[in-house]
């Protein structure tokens, strides 16, 4: 199979105006013949392997021994206005900051199941359990800020029924480890009580509440109509501060039987996934599976010769 780097069309494109630029100006070159059909065809075979590696053609192996860990993580994410306040370093935003640290968790774990689950006004599933990193990856990329008209407050209560769901499925699997990371800044601003999530713990092998924000909180930021605009305080007209509420934090935490752990940076939450890591991983011989090969480098070996030999001609040119 191939996976082209630039699409094909357009790699042929770029080389074909290469090569016609240069048969151009052979025409109009004063050199001997034969040193301009020898610049031609080593010219052609530049061409014709980066068109090659370009292609990324990739060869299929079957019989692989391949790694698979028997557990599942399930990320919720709180996708509130108030996760866009800019209380971390530089302005960054507590959703830039939770993304950061959900690829971490995504590339320390890897040959584990995710699942996302994000939530706002209203719950959605964006990923159910899969092992494909690319399709979890793709589903934290298309997390976006809330529209203004539709923001209603937050709530912490919205995602119960999704995780209900999500952790029964995972809970279900004979011998599988289920993990949650429930992302958050801890904040309700609907005037709702945050319900009591314990009875999910029963479904619940490990995992964390992962708090963002600061307790001296932050302005925050919204989309209306595809323009960036500060909160202001209806009340005041001054710009609106979300702070982290810790309280609910550890309350939500109790519920669910998980730690809570405070996210200044990524590598907080490195000792839980090390000691989930040593819960249980299992290696597997699947004759029905199969696995891809890069190929591109054996044909940069020439490549490289030719441009080694371009520049020997070209150092000897000069000297002469």
């Amino acid at each position: 199979m191939i996976k082209p780097i630039l699409p094909i069309w357009l790699a042929a494109a770029c080389m074909g105006v290469i090569l016609a630029l240069y048969i151009f100006a052979m025409i109009r070159s004063r050199a001997k013949l034969n040193k301009r059909i020898f610049g031609l065809v080593r010219l052609i075979l530049m061409l014709g392997l980066l068109f090659v590696v370009n292609l990324r053609i990739m060869t299929k192996h079957y019989n692989t021994k391949v790694e698979t860990k028997n557990i599942d993580i399930l990320f919720v994410l709180d996708t509130t206005i108030s996760m866009y306040a800019n209380d971390y370093p530089n302005d960054a935003t507590r959703m830039e900051r939770a993304l950061e640290d959900c690829e971490y968790i995504v590339e320390e774990m890897s040959g584990c199941n995710f699942a996302l689950v994000r939530f706002d006004n209203r719950s959605q599933v964006l990923a159910p359990f899969t092992q494909d990193a690319t399709c979890i990856r793709d589903a934290f990329s298309t997390i976006t800020p809330l529209d203004f008209y539709y923001a209603k407050g937050s709530s912490l209560n919205t995602p119960y029924d999704d995780m209900e769901s999500l952790l029964l499925s995972s809970y279900n699997k004979p011998d599988q480890t289920t993990i949650v990371f429930f992302i958050t800044d801890g904040e309700i601003t609907d005037e709702s009580t945050l319900m009591d999530y314990s009875p999910l713990s029963a479904y619940v092998d490990s995992g964390a509440v992962l708090g963002y924000g600061t307790e001296e909180g932050a302005s925050m930021t919204y989309s209306m109509s595809g323009v960036s605009y500060t909160m202001k305080d209806p009340e005041t007209g001054q710009n609106a501060i979300s702070k982290l509420d810790t309280q609910n934090l550890l309350k939500l935490a109790a519920d669910l039987g998980v730690d809570y752990i405070r996210m200044d940076k990524s590598t907080n939450v490195s000792y839980l996934l090390d000691a989930i890591k040593a819960g249980g991983a299992s290696s597997i011989s699947d004759d029905n599976k199969a696995s891809y090969e890069d190929t591109y480098f054996y044909y940069l070996i020439p490549l490289g010769a030719l441009l080694l030999l371009e520049a020997f001609l070209f150092i000897r040119k000069k000297n002469m």
